[in-house]
């Protein structure tokens, strides 16, 4: 951190500084790569460490958002909110030895190495940005199942690339024979349509065509039709691909859905942040949005829903 650090020798501010006098300073930790401490329930702690000069940068805050979550599906990046005051902070610090994420990630930081430069946020406002890719792991690629993201083929207010069972039949889509080619597109030979009617099985809300929707030929009535089978004279075949058999309940739920928010990047930003060394004596403030940093340790998260009947 040259460049903050030099900043703050030469341009700092007294107490007898003007309030509305603005520094502009940079971080000048670019190069070193976000990390994040795990250990604490309620508190996010992300940190950056240069040992090249035996300094760090800290962000301390809490917040009710699941930052890591994967939110409702419908916004491809989720923009979270804080203002920094308290305990919620960043903090520069320079030591008088190499530093590691140890001193960070303990609820009491190690007596050594010694802090010999501080400056705390007073003011600030951070922005977290969470993204990532959106699947419902029902075998089929998002780009081969809707390239829009619009499409809901059974209603249930769950597009299709998020949702595990496509016509809402109570069976997942992962279990209706679809079969791809190498290029991820559908195979139009090999993918199942049991009753010929042009419909792919896993969009096909009668599988059999036997006017009985598939939902219903739940003899169980444990909203899986697929471990139904009631015909003695085919015993191989479940009931809700055999036009043989027309037995119904009345079938009123659907079964839980969930889907995952993968490769998740969380990206902070900084603005308006006000410094304060130990005394307080010495001021730096910086107005511009400054990125803090991307953090990529969490590869995915889950999302779990029922859709309404």
């Amino acid at each position: 951190m040259k460049k903050f650090l030099s900043a703050i020798i030469a341009i700092y501010c007294l107490t007898s500084c003007d309030d509305g006098d603005i520094i502009v300073t940079s971080f000048d930790f670019e190069e070193q790569t976000l990390e994040r401490c795990t250990d604490f329930e309620s508190q996010f702690v992300f940190f950056k460490i240069n040992p090249d000069n035996n300094e760090s940068i800290a962000l301390s805050f809490t917040t009710t958002e699941d930052i890591f979550g994967a939110g409702d599906g419908m916004e491809a990046t989720r923009e979270t909110s804080i203002q920094l005051s308290g305990n919620d902070n960043i903090t520069y610090r320079r030591f008088d030895n190499t530093v590691t994420s140890d001193y960070f990630c303990n609820p009491i930081p190690p007596a050594t190495p010694i802090v010999v430069e501080e400056f705390i946020s007073a003011d600030g406002d951070i922005t977290v940005f969470t993204s990532g890719t959106y699947a419902d792991s029902d075998g089929i690629p998002s780009d081969t199942e809707d390239p829009t993201g619009l499409q809901d083929t059974d209603g249930d207010s769950i597009p299709d690339i998020l949702d595990f069972d496509d016509d809402g039949d109570n069976v997942p889509t992962a279990q209706e024979g679809v079969v791809l080619n190498d290029d991820d597109t559908i195979n139009t030979e090999l993918t199942r349509d049991t009753d010929g009617d042009g419909i792919f099985d896993y969009l096909d809300n009668d599988d059999d065509n036997d006017g009985v929707l598939t939902i219903n030929e739940d003899a169980n009535m444990d909203l899986d039709p697929s471990n139904d089978n009631s015909d003695p004279d085919n015993e191989s075949l479940d009931d809700y691909l055999n036009p043989a058999f027309t037995g119904t309940v009345n079938t009123q739920a659907f079964r839980e859905h969930s889907y995952f928010l993968n490769d998740i990047i969380i990206t902070i930003n900084t603005q308006n942040l006000d410094f304060r060394n130990q005394n307080g004596e010495e001021v730096i403030r910086d107005i511009r949005t400054v990125i803090f940093g991307e953090f990529t340790g969490t590869p995915s998260a889950t999302f779990t829903t029922t859709p309404t009947f």
